[in-house]
């Protein structure tokens, strides 16, 4: 089985929309260096100016982060591990058929357990059929492996040997 990817952003990621965040994000940042070589020496430069420029330059970073993908939030479902990207501040968390001892469904909601953490997964309410086939491959993943399930899915599940 290939590995199959999942977005759990709150937005589509269309290529439109990443070239236009590119396009906004470049020109955020032209302006604000515009803005700042025009007002330095003047009487307009106060403090409050200078926050906007910070402002402007980090909210034009995030665009372009996020047009180019860095933001990308996400789950991966292989053969042997199910990798999870939930903020975009962090490495993604892998969770091996070894390191997985049981998951829990509930609405919504999959809780990962490994021997002594417990990682959540929040699933919108913006598109209910990918919150569905997430839960329908992690479930697939857990009875190929053995993996205990807990909740609402697990109703018939098998007990890990």
């Amino acid at each position: 089985m290939a590995d199959k990817r999942y977005s759990i952003d709150l937005h589509e990621n269309t290529l439109l929309g990443r070239v236009l965040r590119i396009i906004l994000g470049i020109a955020g940042i032209v302006v604000a260096v515009w803005y700042m070589y025009s007002i330095r020496g003047t009487s307009a430069s106060i403090e409050t100016a200078w926050i906007a420029i910070v402002f402007l330059i980090l909210f034009s970073l995030w665009l372009l982060a996020s047009g180019l993908g860095y933001t990308k939030r996400y789950i991966e479902i292989g053969d042997e591990k199910i990798t999870l990207r939930q903020e975009f501040y962090r490495p993604p968390l892998s969770f091996t058929t070894s390191s997985l001892t049981s998951v829990e469904f509930k609405t919504l909601i999959i809780d990962f357990y490994t021997g002594e953490k417990k990682t959540t997964l929040r699933l919108g309410t913006y598109y209910p059929e990918q919150s569905s086939a997430i839960i329908e491959a992690v479930e697939g993943f857990c009875r190929r492996h053995n993996i205990e399930i807990r909740g609402e899915n697990g109703k018939d599940s098998p007990t890990p040997s």
